[in-house]
């Protein structure tokens, strides 16, 4: 059953959501960040327009280009966690539920569900067994 959380449970889901969120983003970020600078030392350029990738004649030698394009490309891991983590923080923020028959929607807080309930934001509530 679905029951109301105390603010101390509420803050700390918000502290929670914001280590993940952190997490999350930073891991997307590198590993962007890695595939990046493989494909860009090795000669490869991806040409999104067209969907495809193609070698450069610029791209040389794994071990010359590695440590150039990885310190070149090192911003997008920052780029990358920033907008990962801004956009779960705004998923997670707009979570909602309804507590009478357990229907979950999004940004939609305060409207009426078909089991005739109201949804609220997940971040109030909290499962427990009965």
């Amino acid at each position: 059953m679905w029951i109301q959380r105390t603010p101390d449970e509420v803050s700390q889901w918000q502290k929670d959501t914001e280590k993940q969120a952190r997490a999350d983003g930073l891991m997307m970020g590198v590993m962007i960040w890695a595939v990046v600078v493989v494909l860009l030392s090795t000669g490869w350029v991806l040409i999104f327009q067209v969907g495809m990738g193609a070698q450069s004649r610029w791209g040389g030698r794994l071990g010359t280009g590695l440590p150039i394009f990885a310190l070149l490309a090192s911003p997008v891991i920052f780029i990358v966690r920033h907008y990962a983590e801004k956009k779960a923080l705004r998923k997670a923020a707009g979570r909602t539920i309804c507590p009478q028959c357990g229907s979950g929607g999004n940004g939609n807080a305060g409207a009426t569900c078909k089991c005739g309930g109201t949804f609220v934001v997940a971040s109030t509530m909290k499962w427990v067994e009965k």
